[in-house]
């Protein structure tokens, strides 16, 4: 069976349609299709069914993309084992603003112990733009936020979002209505604390909308708002506000997400090994 045929069905099921994992392996949606006729030839089976507008596995489907995601693995192990970063390679890595302070330098440190004189090209947006890069070729792996359970990359870490202030901030007090510092409406933080504040009937104002963290953490330090993000992004200034006023937020996980154009060296299982080093 044609691996560069698997590696599309992966890409497929990994970026959730035939359009992106075009974009990712700098194909048009419909040789992306041809290639999943050539692959149903081979199996001799049908993997696809329509669904409204889109592609749907069948339940061979999902079975073939189990053995891929093997075979395609065995076949990185080769790789690695024969290849492996050469020293000094160079890995674009992309990363939300909201973990760079926190996650980055942790990340960093880790692959460069495991890949010596590593070098790193850093790109920094919010998870939508980093998706948009990797599309583009430009970054080769990047960390983004995804809903629990979502088949996106590999799983890195579990997270939520919580409410914070400056630490001993009386922000009932100060703030009426409540002033708000939030990343941008892409942000599922966004859009789950404004919902949820127009729900319970509190009167807030929308202060200030940017997708740099360190700005929101000036103005919080400032008293001139409060803001949610991820509980992993807050520094040593903030503190998380347990209050029944404001609405709970959802949880998310932070994956690896590689681009199909990423190089040879740069294998699931190198950053399954990553991650594993990280969750340690």
């Amino acid at each position: 069976m044609d691996t560069e045929l698997l590696k599309t069905l992966v890409a497929i099921v990994d970026h959730g349609s035939f359009q992106r994992a075009a974009m990712q392996t700098f194909r048009t949606p419909s040789a992306i299709s041809m290639q999943m006729k050539r692959l149903e030839e081979q199996a001799g089976t049908q993997l696809f069914v329509k669904q409204g507008r889109e592609q749907a596995l069948t339940e061979d489907g999902q079975r073939l993309v189990h053995y891929a995601r093997r075979i395609l693995q065995l076949q990185e192990q080769a790789l690695m084992s024969l290849k492996g970063p050469q020293q000094g390679a160079l890995i674009q890595l992309g990363c939300p603003n909201d973990y760079v302070a926190n996650l980055l330098p942790l990340i960093m440190t880790t692959m460069e112990e495991m890949a010596p004189r590593l070098r790193f090209r850093i790109r920094t947006g919010t998870s939508i733009e980093l998706r948009e890069l990797m599309d583009k070729g430009e970054v080769d792996l990047a960390l983004v936020t995804r809903s629990p359970g979502s088949d996106e990359g590999l799983a890195l870490y579990q997270d939520k979002g919580v409410w914070v202030a400056k630490k001993g901030f009386d922000w009932q007090a100060s703030l009426s209505p409540v002033n708000l510092a939030m990343y941008e409406p892409g942000c599922k933080f966004h859009s789950s604390a404004i919902d949820g504040l127009q729900k319970k009937g509190v009167d807030y104002h929308l202060y200030c909308v940017t997708s740099n963290l360190a700005l929101i953490e000036s103005l919080l330090v400032a008293e001139k708002a409060i803001s949610a993000i991820a509980s992993v992004s807050i520094s040593d200034q903030l503190e998380v506000i347990e209050s029944d006023v404001l609405p709970s937020l959802p949880s998310i996980e932070i994956a690896f997400s590689r681009s199909a154009s990423a190089p040879e060296w740069l294998t699931v299982k190198w950053i399954e090994e990553v991650i594993a080093k990280l969750q340690s």
